[in-house]
Order: structure tokens, then sequence, then C-alpha cells
């Protein structure tokens, strides 16, 4: 399910079968990340525990409702073609639409009496508000909302909480994204296991879309997994799930964790990552991932400029091995990968730490000469840097002196085209 969610087209390649971005005579990566099992099996319990979670959302301010019923099917009617006909779980004569206004005015039954109650309330009045001041913008956030309200009350809960939050533009920095991104991997990875339970007959759901046995798996193994807390606590509060399914506990719940850490999907996760990563920046928003990872590989890289792709440096240029390495020092500390592991004949170590070696002095990207890479970081016009011919190239004993003297700031300054 995972791969045939996000499965990504393999990279280009060039001179004779070598990954994009590497010469011929260059050392090829490291070994697969399919052969590095002990590597893997490594980052993912680490990605899948308590210490990389989605915390809570903060409460959300008092929103009081300003609108009459017919109103607020009428956004709906306005923004959703075909939204009159839209039924409760397929029951005749069940719209969604009066439960759309019911709940934008009362809230769900279901949370009445819990702390979600008020929360999950405020953001249905913000989606809808949201309609009616800005319809230009409205039409997918409340189909997205309209077709969860053809499902259980779980299912409304969570869509309109995310959508509600994207709304106030609940934001976060690099990290933060990366890890909002492997939450949404990690509820993957436990629908996955709910439907294989469901089908070894561990368990037994009457529903076809089995919600509520999710649920019961959120709230029982989502915090040993680090789930994100918005679906933990949904989960716990779910009567159905509560009622209907055993909870798992002691032996079973480790087992299960165990085979959530097998089911979930890396490959998808890094194929997702490096998508977004890649994204021109120009046409991304500034709370993106693609925006965010350019950032923080200011803050953190060495030499920051070898992820910019080599032709217009309007973007990064990463790959799975890399982005392998940049999980790694998200929630590890520091790269794992084996000794050689190169990005662009720089190796992995130098990427990341204090670059002293001379084969730095080696790296130039392609097509230097028309275009500037230091944009991508706030740098200076083309102008103002220093010239890129060869007779102006700084030998590998000064670049050496650079990297320990000069700080941050400076090196963003000065065109890599030099080194």
């Amino acid at each position: 399910l995972a791969q045939a969610h996000m499965v990504l087209p393999s990279r280009p390649r060039r001179h004779g079968g070598l990954p994009l971005g590497m010469a011929a005579g260059t050392a090829m990566p490291a070994a697969p990340l399919e052969c590095q099992s002990g590597r893997r099996r490594r980052l993912v319990e680490s990605l899948l525990s308590p210490a990389v979670q989605v915390p809570e959302p903060a409460c959300v301010a008092e929103v009081a409702p300003r609108l009459t019923s017919e109103e607020v099917e009428q956004i709906f009617i306005d923004h959703v073609p075909g939204v009159k006909k839209f039924l409760y779980r397929g029951h005749a004569g069940q719209h969604s639409l009066k439960y759309m206004a019911a709940v934008y005015s009362d809230g769900w039954r279901a949370f009445r009496g819990t702390p979600l109650h008020d929360h999950l309330t405020r953001l249905m009045r913000v989606i809808v508000h949201h309609g009616r001041d800005h319809p230009a913008e409205a039409a997918p956030r409340l189909r997205e909302v309209a077709d969860a309200f053809k499902d259980c009350q779980a299912v409304q809960a969570r869509v309109v909480e995310q959508v509600g939050l994207r709304i106030l533009g609940v934001s976060a920095d690099f990290k933060g994204l990366v890890t909002q991104l492997i939450g949404e991997y990690k509820a993957l990875a436990l629908r996955m296991l709910a439907a294989e339970r469901l089908a070894q007959g561990l368990a037994k759901d009457r529903d076809a879309a089995p919600t509520h046995y999710e649920n019961r798996l959120t709230a029982d193994i989502g915090p040993s997994i680090g789930a994100d807390a918005a679906d933990v606590r949904r989960a716990v509060l779910d009567d159905h799930a509560a009622k209907r399914f055993r909870r798992l506990a002691g032996p079973d719940a480790a087992e299960a964790v165990a085979r959530c850490r097998q089911l979930f999907d890396l490959d998808a996760l890094l194929g997702a990552l490096v998508a977004e990563v890649n994204r021109e920046v120009a046409k991304a928003p500034q709370q993106s991932l693609a925006a965010q990872f350019l950032r923080w590989v200011d803050e953190t890289l060495a030499l920051k400029h070898a992820v910019l792709d080599e032709v217009a440096f309007a973007r990064a240029d990463i790959d799975a091995p890399l982005a392998f390495c940049v999980l790694e020092v998200l929630y590890r500390g520091a790269p794992d990968a084996p000794a050689g592991e190169r990005f662009r004949n720089v190796a992995i170590d130098d990427l990341f730490g204090n670059p002293v070696n001379e084969q730095l002095a080696d790296w130039t990207p392609r097509n230097s000469s028309e275009a500037s890479p230091s944009a991508a970081f706030g740098g200076s016009p083309p102008g103002d840097r220093c010239p890129a011919s060869p007779r102006h190239r700084l030998s590998s004993s000064i670049i050496v002196g650079l990297f320990r003297a000069l700080d941050h700031t400076l090196l963003a300054w000065c065109r890599p085209a030099v080194l």
C-alpha cells in the first residue's frame, strides 16, 4: 500500500549509467540502502520511538458561531459540487450537510465532555469562516471536510483537525516538518498493521473501513512508536474502539510494535522526502519542506552548496542515500554512513562535518559561470562574488584555512565555484 501510494520514478542518469552529477571514474556510493540492514534497523528504531513524535497542537482560541445552519450549508453547496447528495456512511436520508451544520453549531456528540470537544468545534468554525471569507481558495479544503463527513465521527474529527490547523498556519521548522512527514508514514504503517491483523483473524471488524480498530492500535501502541500525539489523543477517546476490541498489552503490544516497525516503509518515506526537498524554492511557500531544508542546510552543512542542483542552483538536488543521512543527523545526531560513502564526490563526513580534505578543492559545480548558488541561501548578487576563472582558483591549503578560520556568513558570500 505504501509503495503504491508513494513510489517515485528513478532518478535520471548520465555518463553511461552513473547517477546524475557523478562523473566517469568517480567512486560509486556505498552499498544500496536495502543491503544495509543494521543501519536501516537502527534508523527505523529511532524514528518509530517516543522521541520522534509530533506534539499535540496548542489550544485554539475561542471561535464563536456567526452563521446560521442554512448559511453553513450554503457555503458547502457553493464550493463542493454534489454535496447535497453526500450521505453519512451511505445511509439513505442521512445527508452529510445537516451533520456539518450541526457540528459547526454544537460540536460532535462523541467528544462531548472531553478536552477535545471545544478544540475540534472551534476548528470546524475556523474552516467554515475561512470558506466564507476566502472563497477563492476554500474549495479544496471544504471538499476534504465534506468527504470526511461521509464517514464516522472519528474520521470527521481527524480531517477537521488537520484542515483547521493548516488554515491557522501552524508551522514548524525543517525538523518539525520532517517529523510530520514521518508521522504520516507511521499512520500508514498502523493502517497496514490493522489490515494484516484483521486478515489473520486476530480481531474482527464489521466496518468496511476499519477506522475504529486502527484507533484501538493507535491508542495501545501509538505512544511506543511515536505516533502523532493528536492521533493518540483522539484514538484514546474513541468509545467504539474501546468497547469493540480487546486492548493490546504486554507481549502482544511488544509484538505489534515490532511488526509495525517492519511494515514502516522507509524507502517510500525517503522518496517522499526527496521529492518535497527537491521542489523549486521559488514555487514553494516559505514554510514548505523545500524552503526549510535550505535554511537547515545553511545552518548545518559544512559544504552547503553541494546539495544544490548543478545547472540553475534554484533548488536542492539530493538523492535517497543523502536523505537517509539527513534523517540520521536529525534523529540520531550524526550520519552513520560507512567509510567511503560520498555525495557528488564529497565524503559524507566532510559534507556534514568540518571539511579539511584536499579533495574539496576539486569540487566545482557544473555550469558554474551561468548561475549563482549563493542566491539560494540569500547571498550577494553575482557581480559581488569572486570570479570563477582558473587563474583565480585558490589552492587547497588556502581553502583548508578558509574553512577553519572564516565564519559561516562569510562562507555563504563566497562563490563555491572558486573551490
